[in-house]
Protein backbone atom coordinates (compact mmCIF):
# COMPACT_ATOMS: atom_id res chain seq x y z
CA UNK A 1 0.00 0.00 0.00
CA UNK A 2 1.31 3.47 -0.67
CA UNK A 3 1.01 5.87 2.04
CA UNK A 4 -1.45 8.53 1.13
CA UNK A 5 -1.44 12.31 2.49
CA UNK A 6 -4.53 12.34 4.29
CA UNK A 7 -3.08 9.29 6.72
CA UNK A 8 -2.11 12.09 9.31
CA UNK A 9 -2.87 10.74 13.19
CA UNK A 10 -2.06 14.67 13.59
CA UNK A 11 -4.94 17.21 12.11
CA UNK A 12 -2.90 20.46 12.73
CA UNK A 13 -3.92 24.22 11.09
CA UNK A 14 -2.05 26.00 8.78
CA UNK A 15 1.51 27.01 10.14
CA UNK A 16 1.92 30.36 12.08
CA UNK A 17 3.89 33.10 10.13
CA UNK A 18 7.82 32.61 10.08
CA UNK A 19 9.22 35.16 13.17
CA UNK A 20 10.60 38.23 11.20
CA UNK A 21 14.31 38.52 11.70
CA UNK A 22 15.57 42.49 12.13
CA UNK A 23 18.63 41.81 9.93
CA UNK A 24 22.02 39.07 10.56
CA UNK A 25 22.97 39.03 13.83
CA UNK A 26 26.68 39.53 14.69
CA UNK A 27 27.88 35.87 15.44
CA UNK A 28 27.61 34.91 19.54
CA UNK A 29 29.22 32.56 20.94
CA UNK A 30 27.68 29.43 21.23
CA UNK A 31 25.49 28.42 24.49
CA UNK A 32 25.31 24.54 24.68
CA UNK A 33 22.69 23.46 27.27
CA UNK A 34 23.65 22.29 30.32
CA UNK A 35 23.22 18.36 31.53
CA UNK A 36 23.38 16.87 28.14
CA UNK A 37 24.43 13.36 27.63
CA UNK A 38 27.30 13.73 25.10
CA UNK A 39 29.94 11.81 23.35
CA UNK A 40 33.17 13.43 22.94
CA UNK A 41 31.72 17.22 23.54
CA UNK A 42 30.55 16.96 19.83
CA UNK A 43 27.45 14.98 19.43
CA UNK A 44 24.56 15.56 21.71
CA UNK A 45 21.48 13.82 23.03
CA UNK A 46 18.37 15.47 22.39
CA UNK A 47 17.26 16.03 25.91
CA UNK A 48 18.67 17.07 29.28
CA UNK A 49 18.82 14.65 32.05
CA UNK A 50 18.77 11.41 30.37
CA UNK A 51 20.40 8.07 31.38
CA UNK A 52 24.18 8.28 29.93
CA UNK A 53 23.72 4.16 29.66
CA UNK A 54 20.62 4.36 27.88
CA UNK A 55 20.51 7.82 25.92
CA UNK A 56 17.70 7.12 23.59
CA UNK A 57 15.51 6.07 26.63
CA UNK A 58 11.61 7.43 26.72
CA UNK A 59 8.17 5.78 26.47
CA UNK A 60 7.06 4.64 23.04
CA UNK A 61 10.47 3.24 21.00
CA UNK A 62 11.29 2.74 17.82
CA UNK A 63 8.35 0.83 15.68
CA UNK A 64 6.11 0.36 19.15
CA UNK A 65 2.61 0.09 17.74
CA UNK A 66 0.49 2.92 18.57
CA UNK A 67 -2.85 4.37 17.54
CA UNK A 68 -4.56 0.90 18.61
CA UNK A 69 -2.04 -1.10 16.62
CA UNK A 70 -2.54 1.23 13.28
CA UNK A 71 1.30 2.79 13.34
CA UNK A 72 4.58 1.76 13.62
CA UNK A 73 5.96 4.73 15.65
CA UNK A 74 8.60 6.41 13.37
CA UNK A 75 10.56 7.56 16.69
CA UNK A 76 11.26 8.21 20.08
CA UNK A 77 9.37 9.44 22.87
CA UNK A 78 11.98 10.87 24.73
CA UNK A 79 11.46 10.87 28.78
CA UNK A 80 14.11 11.34 31.59
CA UNK A 81 12.23 11.07 34.73
CA UNK A 82 9.84 8.56 36.74
CA UNK A 83 6.89 10.63 36.81
CA UNK A 84 4.54 11.96 34.42
CA UNK A 85 5.80 15.75 34.01
CA UNK A 86 9.52 15.42 35.31
CA UNK A 87 10.50 16.41 31.39
CA UNK A 88 8.35 19.43 31.37
CA UNK A 89 10.44 22.71 30.49
CA UNK A 90 13.99 20.57 30.39
CA UNK A 91 16.31 21.82 27.19
CA UNK A 92 15.56 20.12 23.97
CA UNK A 93 18.85 21.03 22.03
CA UNK A 94 20.39 19.62 18.40
CA UNK A 95 22.43 16.52 18.06
CA UNK A 96 25.09 17.51 15.79
CA UNK A 97 25.05 21.24 13.85
CA UNK A 98 22.67 22.43 10.97
CA UNK A 99 19.67 24.36 10.56
CA UNK A 100 16.62 25.00 11.34
CA UNK A 101 13.44 24.11 8.36
CA UNK A 102 10.41 24.75 10.12
CA UNK A 103 8.76 26.32 13.22
CA UNK A 104 5.36 25.62 13.57
CA UNK A 105 3.06 26.72 16.30
CA UNK A 106 0.39 25.52 17.93
CA UNK A 107 -2.86 26.48 18.05
CA UNK A 108 -3.98 25.78 21.63
CA UNK A 109 -6.54 23.26 21.18
CA UNK A 110 -5.89 21.21 18.32
CA UNK A 111 -4.64 17.42 19.36
CA UNK A 112 -1.33 16.67 17.38
CA UNK A 113 2.14 18.08 17.44
CA UNK A 114 1.68 21.12 18.90
CA UNK A 115 4.56 23.62 18.58
CA UNK A 116 6.89 21.36 16.69
CA UNK A 117 10.28 22.11 15.18
CA UNK A 118 12.15 20.49 12.13
CA UNK A 119 15.91 21.16 11.95
CA UNK A 120 18.23 19.82 9.11
CA UNK A 121 21.90 18.14 10.37
CA UNK A 122 24.38 19.12 7.87
CA UNK A 123 27.74 18.49 9.99
CA UNK A 124 30.40 16.19 8.82
CA UNK A 125 29.80 13.79 11.67
CA UNK A 126 26.02 13.36 10.41
CA UNK A 127 25.66 9.44 8.88
CA UNK A 128 23.54 10.18 6.07
CA UNK A 129 21.01 13.03 5.59
CA UNK A 130 18.73 13.29 8.57
CA UNK A 131 15.78 15.69 9.49
CA UNK A 132 15.02 15.38 13.25
CA UNK A 133 11.29 16.48 14.62
CA UNK A 134 10.23 17.08 17.37
CA UNK A 135 6.88 17.98 18.84
CA UNK A 136 5.29 18.82 21.39
CA UNK A 137 7.59 21.48 23.01
CA UNK A 138 6.49 24.23 25.12
CA UNK A 139 8.39 26.79 23.58
CA UNK A 140 10.43 27.14 21.01
CA UNK A 141 14.02 29.35 21.08
CA UNK A 142 14.90 29.04 17.39
CA UNK A 143 13.33 30.80 13.61
CA UNK A 144 13.14 29.66 10.41
CA UNK A 145 16.66 29.60 8.66
CA UNK A 146 19.24 29.93 11.80
CA UNK A 147 22.25 27.74 12.10
CA UNK A 148 22.80 26.08 15.35
CA UNK A 149 26.18 24.27 16.46
CA UNK A 150 25.99 20.96 18.36
CA UNK A 151 24.20 21.01 21.60
CA UNK A 152 22.70 24.39 21.35
CA UNK A 153 19.42 24.57 22.66
CA UNK A 154 16.37 24.41 20.29
CA UNK A 155 13.40 24.55 22.83
CA UNK A 156 11.62 23.40 25.92
CA UNK A 157 10.32 19.86 26.40
CA UNK A 158 6.56 19.79 26.95
CA UNK A 159 3.19 18.50 26.21
CA UNK A 160 1.80 20.89 24.00
CA UNK A 161 -1.14 19.25 21.55
CA UNK A 162 -3.13 18.20 24.59
CA UNK A 163 -0.90 15.55 25.40
CA UNK A 164 -0.97 14.25 29.39
CA UNK A 165 2.78 14.06 30.28
CA UNK A 166 5.44 16.06 28.95
CA UNK A 167 7.75 14.26 26.15
CA UNK A 168 10.11 14.82 23.72
CA UNK A 169 8.79 12.89 20.49
CA UNK A 170 11.94 12.62 17.87
CA UNK A 171 12.05 11.31 14.54
CA UNK A 172 15.69 11.48 12.15
CA UNK A 173 14.16 11.18 8.60
CA UNK A 174 15.93 10.34 5.97
CA UNK A 175 14.88 12.89 3.55
CA UNK A 176 12.74 15.78 3.69
CA UNK A 177 8.86 14.32 4.72
CA UNK A 178 7.33 13.56 1.74
CA UNK A 179 4.05 14.78 3.06
CA UNK A 180 4.76 17.71 4.78
CA UNK A 181 5.31 19.33 7.97
CA UNK A 182 2.87 17.55 9.54
CA UNK A 183 3.54 14.18 7.93
CA UNK A 184 2.12 11.09 10.44
CA UNK A 185 2.86 7.64 9.17
CA UNK A 186 -0.57 5.86 10.00
CA UNK A 187 -1.38 3.06 8.45
CA UNK A 188 1.94 2.66 6.92
CA UNK A 189 3.89 -0.91 6.91
CA UNK A 190 7.16 -1.64 8.74
CA UNK A 191 8.98 -1.63 5.70
CA UNK A 192 7.75 1.70 4.74
CA UNK A 193 8.43 3.32 7.70
CA UNK A 194 11.75 1.75 7.84
CA UNK A 195 12.50 3.06 4.56
CA UNK A 196 11.16 7.06 5.41
CA UNK A 197 12.61 7.05 9.09
CA UNK A 198 16.52 6.17 10.75
CA UNK A 199 16.21 3.79 13.29
CA UNK A 200 17.56 6.07 15.98
CA UNK A 201 20.15 3.77 18.01
CA UNK A 202 21.65 3.18 14.65
CA UNK A 203 21.93 6.53 13.52
CA UNK A 204 23.33 7.33 17.07
CA UNK A 205 26.13 4.33 16.92
CA UNK A 206 27.03 5.52 13.24
CA UNK A 207 27.05 9.12 14.36
CA UNK A 208 29.47 8.29 17.36
CA UNK A 209 31.97 6.47 15.18
CA UNK A 210 31.79 9.61 12.78
CA UNK A 211 32.79 11.80 15.78
CA UNK A 212 36.34 9.48 15.99
CA UNK A 213 36.85 9.76 12.60
CA UNK A 214 36.30 13.82 12.18
CA UNK A 215 35.40 15.43 15.38
CA UNK A 216 38.20 17.52 15.53
CA UNK A 217 36.50 19.03 12.88
CA UNK A 218 34.34 21.98 13.09
CA UNK A 219 30.66 22.42 12.75
CA UNK A 220 29.44 23.44 8.98
CA UNK A 221 30.33 26.92 8.47
CA UNK A 222 28.00 29.57 8.73
CA UNK A 223 25.99 30.25 5.63
CA UNK A 224 25.90 33.97 4.25
CA UNK A 225 22.51 35.31 2.97
CA UNK A 226 22.14 38.97 1.67
CA UNK A 227 18.69 38.88 2.90
CA UNK A 228 16.87 37.08 5.18
CA UNK A 229 13.20 35.25 4.74
CA UNK A 230 11.52 37.87 5.85
CA UNK A 231 13.41 40.36 3.94
CA UNK A 232 12.90 38.31 0.47
CA UNK A 233 8.82 37.74 1.24
CA UNK A 234 8.58 41.84 2.09
CA UNK A 235 10.49 43.25 -0.53
CA UNK A 236 11.10 41.07 -3.46
CA UNK A 237 8.05 39.20 -3.87
CA UNK A 238 5.92 41.60 -2.51
CA UNK A 239 7.33 44.03 -5.93
CA UNK A 240 6.83 41.15 -7.82
CA UNK A 241 3.07 40.89 -7.22
CA UNK A 242 2.78 44.57 -7.47
CA UNK A 243 4.32 44.53 -11.09
CA UNK A 244 1.66 41.82 -11.45
CA UNK A 245 -0.54 43.79 -10.40
CA UNK A 246 -2.11 40.77 -8.22
CA UNK A 247 -2.85 41.45 -4.41
CA UNK A 248 -0.16 39.97 -1.94
CA UNK A 249 0.12 38.16 1.17
CA UNK A 250 3.10 38.23 2.97
CA UNK A 251 1.48 35.02 5.69
CA UNK A 252 -0.11 33.08 3.09
CA UNK A 253 1.28 29.42 2.57
CA UNK A 254 2.06 30.45 -1.46
CA UNK A 255 4.47 33.31 0.13
CA UNK A 256 6.50 30.82 1.48
CA UNK A 257 6.66 28.40 -0.42
CA UNK A 258 7.65 31.06 -2.97
CA UNK A 259 10.69 31.76 -1.02
CA UNK A 260 11.50 28.37 0.14
CA UNK A 261 11.40 27.30 -3.44
CA UNK A 262 13.94 30.18 -4.32
CA UNK A 263 16.22 28.90 -1.46
CA UNK A 264 16.56 25.68 -2.78
CA UNK A 265 17.37 27.76 -6.59
CA UNK A 266 14.21 26.98 -7.80
CA UNK A 267 12.72 30.39 -9.28
CA UNK A 268 8.89 30.46 -10.16
CA UNK A 269 8.80 33.63 -11.38
CA UNK A 270 6.06 36.28 -11.44
CA UNK A 271 2.44 35.40 -10.24
CA UNK A 272 -0.04 35.33 -13.05
CA UNK A 273 -2.78 34.70 -10.58
CA UNK A 274 -4.42 35.45 -7.54
CA UNK A 275 -4.89 33.14 -5.26
CA UNK A 276 -7.51 30.42 -5.81
CA UNK A 277 -9.39 28.35 -3.81
CA UNK A 278 -9.94 25.04 -3.92
CA UNK A 279 -11.38 21.60 -2.58
CA UNK A 280 -15.11 21.34 -0.61
CA UNK A 281 -14.79 22.93 2.19
CA UNK A 282 -11.44 24.83 0.64
CA UNK A 283 -8.67 22.58 1.65
CA UNK A 284 -6.36 25.29 0.62
CA UNK A 285 -5.49 27.69 -2.43
CA UNK A 286 -3.46 27.54 -5.36
CA UNK A 287 -2.16 29.94 -8.24
CA UNK A 288 0.26 30.34 -11.18
CA UNK A 289 3.27 31.97 -11.68
CA UNK A 290 5.19 32.47 -14.42
CA UNK A 291 7.32 28.75 -14.81
CA UNK A 292 5.16 26.58 -12.19
CA UNK A 293 1.48 26.20 -10.61
CA UNK A 294 1.54 26.13 -6.68
CA UNK A 295 -0.63 24.15 -4.99
CA UNK A 296 -0.56 24.80 -0.53
CA UNK A 297 -3.08 22.68 1.43
CA UNK A 298 -4.62 23.57 4.49
CA UNK A 299 -2.73 21.31 6.52
CA UNK A 300 0.70 22.93 5.82
CA UNK A 301 1.43 20.65 2.44
CA UNK A 302 2.76 22.73 -0.74
CA UNK A 303 3.55 21.39 -3.90
CA UNK A 304 4.53 22.44 -7.38
CA UNK A 305 3.67 19.67 -9.22
CA UNK A 306 -0.03 18.97 -8.04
Amino acid sequence: MTPSPTQFRRHAPTPGAPQPLSGTPAPAPVTVAPGLVNYKNRLFAPLQSLNPDNVLMGGYGWLSKTDNGATFHPGLDLNSGSSCNDDEGKIVASMLSGVVRQTLFWDGYTSGEGNHIWVEYDDVCCPSKTLMHVDHLSQIDVVNNERFAPGQPLGRCGRSGNWDCAHAHTELLKSDPQYGWYQWPYGWSRSQVEAAYHNPTTWWNAAKALVDIHGGEPPAPETVKAMNDWELTNYVLAQLYEWAEIPFNPNSGLAKTWVAALRANVYAGRPRTDERHWGDPDQGVWAEFDYRVLIYKNDGTMSWTG
